[in-house]
Formats: structure tokens, sequence, C-alpha cells
């Protein structure tokens, strides 16, 4: 198991009490950990079972956990008759009956249990208690796919994240050997142009100017910071425990160093590797936003 996404999807089914239970639990990328829970009527008692099992397992990503019901309960619950309704229509029926002068047939009195407010069907009462229990482990259930969806596709963010950096340490290594070369080629422009001017110029100060240009370029130091930032990359590429902001400030470190080498270069071909570091940087940010 590697680094983790922060998008994913959970769904579990069970028995709750008498009810048929839906858990469904989605995430997206979010700074921290962020957890909306929707509950049925009367299910307030659940919500911080549900919020303490996410943040169990969970560290980063905002998670929308909805726990539905599939039935009513209804079938192990009560039903209520409203008898006096009952009589009291049954007893019209037969007036109505009487005054049309028609028989009565009280077998048709069964239809009044349609009437409205007639019949009601109460619930079936649900234990607290019990319903934690099973409810909390339905959330686990859910939350067990969710996360290993989470785990696939953190193997891609870092399959991926391990390419851009294997294109990152080509361009370092280019840039590395063309580093001495730009002075070598600053030197002969130099010297191209003073032959063009006609004009003598002492080889110590020839020397000098070489050597303020070579330090102005120098860019050693930027190499090798953005080289260690590469490396600590790729170890946390390889970890268990959530390194979503880690990533994120080592690409801010690697985008500063690619930014001073971008500003130190006068040389083209330098220049055009660094270009490349930068769109390579850039999608390394874009992977690392979506790392738990």
């Amino acid at each position: 198991m590697g680094i983790r996404s922060m998008t994913g999807f959970g769904r579990a089914e069970g028995r709750v009490g008498p009810y048929d239970v839906v858990v469904e639990a989605k995430s997206v990328n979010h700074r921290f950990l962020e957890v909306s829970v929707r509950l049925p009527r009367d299910w307030s008692f659940a919500e911080m079972i549900v919020r303490d099992r996410v943040k169990a397992r969970l560290h980063r990503g905002r998670l929308d956990v909805a726990v539905s019901l599939v039935g009513t309960g209804a079938e192990a619950g009560e039903v209520q008759v409203d008898w006096a309704l009952i009589d009291a229509l049954v007893e019209a029926d037969r007036t109505l009956c009487d005054k049309l002068g028609i028989e009565f047939d009280p077998r048709a009195a069964r239809q009044w249990l349609m009437f409205p407010g007639a019949v009601a069907v109460r619930p079936a009462a649900l234990s607290e208690e019990e319903a934690a229990s099973s409810l909390a482990d339905l959330v686990d259930a859910a939350l067990e796919k969710l996360v290993a969806m989470r785990e696939r596709e953190g193997g891609d963010l870092a399959r991926a994240c391990e390419g851009y950096l294997d294109e990152v340490e080509t361009r370092l290594q280019a840039i590395r050997e063309r580093a001495p070369a730009s002075v070598a080629a600053y030197r002969a422009s130099l010297l191209a142009r003073v032959s063009e001017l006609g004009v003598s110029v002492d080889d110590a100060r020839l020397a000098q100017e070489v050597a303020l240009f070579a330090d102005r370029v120098a860019i050693d130091e930027e190499l090798v910071r953005l080289e260690a930032h590469v490396r600590a990359m790729r170890g946390d590429l390889g970890r268990t425990e959530p390194v979503g902001r880690r990533l994120d400030f080592l690409v801010q470190e690697m985008h500063r160093e690619v930014n001073t080498i971008a500003a130190k270069s006068q040389d083209a071909e330098i220049s055009q590797h660094v270009v490349e570091m930068k769109a390579l940087v850039e999608k390394l940010r874009e992977q690392a936003q979506n790392v738990e």
C-alpha cells in the first residue's frame, strides 16, 4: 500500500433493527478533512457514530456520507385503526342506503379502511443502542470500499508522478552537462565580438569578464537542491501515511528552484530544458493536489 488519492466511493447495504439501510460514502479533494452526514429523520443520534468512523480512517478530503432507508420498517411495526372514524363512516353509509332505498351490504364497509386517516402504520421502535452497532458496521464496510478505491487511484497518481520525476531528472542531467559549455560559449562569443571590433583585449581582463559571467549564471546550488527535492518526493510516494501536504510543499520548492535557474540562465539550450521542467513541475502540482 502506498499513497492514497482523495477521491473515492463506497456503498454498503444491511439491516439496522427493522430497517433495510444503505450507506453511501463519497469523497473529493479538500485541504482538510470535512465531513457531511445525511441521516433519516429521527436518526440524529447516529451522526457522531458516522463522524468518528470517518475520522478513524481518513485524514483529508471532503466526505459526504448518506444513510438512507430502503423500507419503512412498517412490516415490523404496528397497524393502528381509527375505529371511531370507521364506525361513523359505516353508519353514514348505512343511512345513505336507507335514504336511497337500497340494501346495505356489510361487505362494502371495508372500503372505508382506505379513507384518509382511517388506518395508520407506526414504524417499529428502534433501539438506539442496537442501531449504533449495526450502523457502525455498515459505515465501516462502505468506508472500506471507499479507501480501496482511493488506494487504487493513489497507485495511479504515484506512477504518474514517478514518470514526471524521471523526466525532471533527465532535464537536470542535461542542464548540468550543458552549464560548463555555456560559459565556454560565452567566452568564444566575447572573443568573436572583440575580433569584429578589431581591438585588443588583455587576457587577464578577458578572464575576469568570463569569470564574472560564470558567477552570474552559476546554478550548481539550485541543481543540488532540485535533485534533493526530487529524491524526497520519490521517498514520499512510497509512504503509507498521508503525505499530500508535504508533496505540496516539495512542489512549491521545486518550482522556486526552477524559476531561479530560469532567471540565471542566458543559454538557449538550458532555457529550453527549464521550460520543459516548469511544465513537468506543474503536472506534479496537479497530481499532488489529489493526494491525501
